[in-house]
């Protein structure tokens, strides 16, 4: 019996698929039967002799009852039935997908049929009466996969989730589960490592656990790499793998595969293409950094800018996700505390801030946009790179913009198209963290989970991302010095990636963002997204800062000297 294990940090649950996936298979008169030219009557004598068995009356020819249910994988799937004949001689035929139909035999003695097809997708099963006016009596509707079994009722659910109540399960554990070999672990936070029986996860015994071994230092996440497992804990990590131990433990160490490096922060933790990312931590001072397997070694993958931010930050609430979108894979960490959203690309290795904007709540008055963007809003108060909300003007300029060259009474928009002059509104917003708590995929499109209010939002180019707020793409560069301290002069930056219909902004900083240049358009369509005199440096790092609704993926910036 296939089982899928779930658990809190002091509870454990195992989920199973009942044997009867039709839903309501006692109560014919719910909507998730489809009813065409039948009418019901309830609360027939069924074969018990109890009073579960519904009459079906055709009112026309080829009258049906049917459910559809999606499933996965291809398997033989039996639809099974139980039919009593109460009037007319008509065909009476049963179907386990919708097209192919099975002519039964019945009587007036109660029987149970059932009919049996290769299916995959959506199945969609029941009776057919072929004649109008003809009645059957019927009870009891099974589908499963295989052959015919003993009926099993089922409700609104084709899942049963039974809470673990085996004392030798864990009463505390980290975060973080595995399954190897048909047995599913868990950790303590003492850093033993349980098993459960041997496909029953409700199941477990107080001796077959074994404790990690390196370090004496806290468990703080148990996961799944390749065919190990790796064990967190404050300060060092270790793997284990599956000794075919007679008793205890089947699991033994990896020798020689522990490192001291441990997880920061259990939250942090992602099992995601092949690897695992996390924020780690060693014993030796303090310093955070974000990490991921490369076999069984860390590789460190933030920058020291990065770095600032984690060490900056209480980890009181952490947020973690990943998304593979337009082929880049993203690993996505929020600190709440600290209000941000790092995102890495393992496509392009280059990080960037997701922002959720926040409406200030103060609308300004737009008098006038010319044809080149420029914006006319007495005393707006703006300041060069803050995002503003353009509406009631016309198609070229309502959206999301990034202020840039500011005046008292005027500022630039990243667009063109037909001037406006009438009484348009602008409202500034503020940047928040990418509110965005986990990722899921499912026929063929990315949705993440929104942290409040827990909706499922699509993640993709091809939809719009207002639903959340508008998400702004925010990447910072690590410095550049070309290996020398002497003042160099920068003659241009392009923008390589995707050519979008869009606009980002750029600003560079030659004194790790204490203070910046002003920002400047770059057309992302162009055939040369570039910017052009970009003065001395010795050592720099540029933003870029991008609105709208298509995802900036860049794969470099292209550096020209003088």
């Amino acid at each position: 019996m296939s089982q899928l294990f779930l658990k809190t940090k002091t509870v454990g649950y195992y989920m199973v698929q009942n044997a009867n996936q039709a839903l309501y298979s006692q109560l014919f008169s719910n909507a998730a039967w489809v009813k065409t030219n039948i009418t019901l009557t309830a609360s027939q004598t069924d074969p018990n002799s109890g009073t579960e068995a519904f009459t079906l009356t055709a009112g026309a020819a080829n009258a049906t009852m049917l459910q559809s249910i999606a499933l996965t994988g291809t398997l033989n799937r039996t639809f099974s039935i139980y039919i009593k004949r109460v009037t007319g001689t008509g065909a009476i035929s049963i179907t386990v997908d919708g097209t192919t139909y099975s002519v039964e035999t019945t009587t007036s003695i109660w029987a149970r049929y059932d009919t049996t097809l290769t299916a995959s997708g959506t199945v969609t099963f029941g009776i057919k009466i072929a004649t109008s006016a003809d009645a059957v009596d019927v009870a009891w509707a099974q589908l499963e996969d295989g052959v015919a079994s003993t009926y099993a009722t089922n409700t609104a659910n084709r899942y049963t989730v039974t809470q673990i109540t085996d004392a030798d399960y864990p009463s505390n554990t980290t975060r973080g589960c595995a399954f190897l070999d048909g047995k599913f672990f868990v950790m303590t936070p003492a850093g033993d490592i349980n098993q459960s029986a041997t496909e029953n996860a409700a199941s477990w015994a107080a001796l077959e656990f074994i404790g990690t071994q390196i370090e004496p230092d806290q468990g703080v996440y148990l996961a799944k790499h390749n065919n190990y497992l790796a064990a967190f804990k404050q300060y060092s990590t270790e793997f284990f793998y599956d000794a075919a131990n007679a008793t205890g433990s089947i699991l033994a160490p990896v020798q020689n595969a522990a490192f001291k490096v441990g997880c920061a922060s259990d939250a942090s933790v992602k099992e995601m293409a092949g690897t695992i990312v996390w924020m780690g931590q060693t014993k030796d001072g303090f310093g955070r950094g974000i990490f991921r397997l490369q076999g069984m070694a860390p590789e460190k993958i933030s920058t020291p800018q990065i770095d600032k931010i984690l060490n900056a930050d209480s980890l009181a609430t952490v947020y973690s996700w990943s998304a593979n979108v337009g082929s880049h894979l993203l690993y996505g960490l929020t600190l709440v505390t600290a209000g941000v959203t790092l995102v890495y690309d393992f496509t392009t290795s280059l990080w960037s801030f997701f922002t959720y904007l926040a409406s200030s709540g103060v609308t300004k008055t737009v008098t006038a946009v010319t044809a080149a963007g420029v914006v006319t809003s007495s005393a707006h108060g703006y300041s060069d790179g803050e995002i503003t909300l353009i509406a009631a003007t016309n198609a070229s300029f309502n959206g999301w913009h990034v202020v840039t060259d500011v005046t008292t009474d005027t500022f630039q928009l990243q667009a063109t198209g037909a001037a406006f002059s009438g009484s348009g509104t602008s409202v500034k917003h503020t940047e928040a963290y990418f509110p965005v708590i986990a990722s899921t995929s499912a026929n063929g499109k990315q949705y993440m989970q929104h942290a409040t209010s827990g909706a499922l939002y699509e993640f993709s180019q091809s939809v719009y991302i207002d639903a959340i707020g508008a998400i702004a793409a925010r990447i910072r560069t690590p410095k550049m010095d070309d290996g020398s301290t002497k003042y160099k002069t920068m003659a241009s930056a392009e923008l390589i990636g995707d050519k979008v219909s869009s606009t980002a902004v750029i600003r560079y900083s030659d004194d790790d963002y204490a203070t910046n240049s002003v920002f400047r358009p770059v057309d992302l369509s162009a055939t040369r997204s570039k910017i052009r005199r970009l003065g001395n440096f010795r050592r720099r790092s540029f933003e870029i800062l991008h609105l709208k609704n298509a995802l900036l993926r860049l794969e470099a910036i292209e550096i020209e000297g003088a």
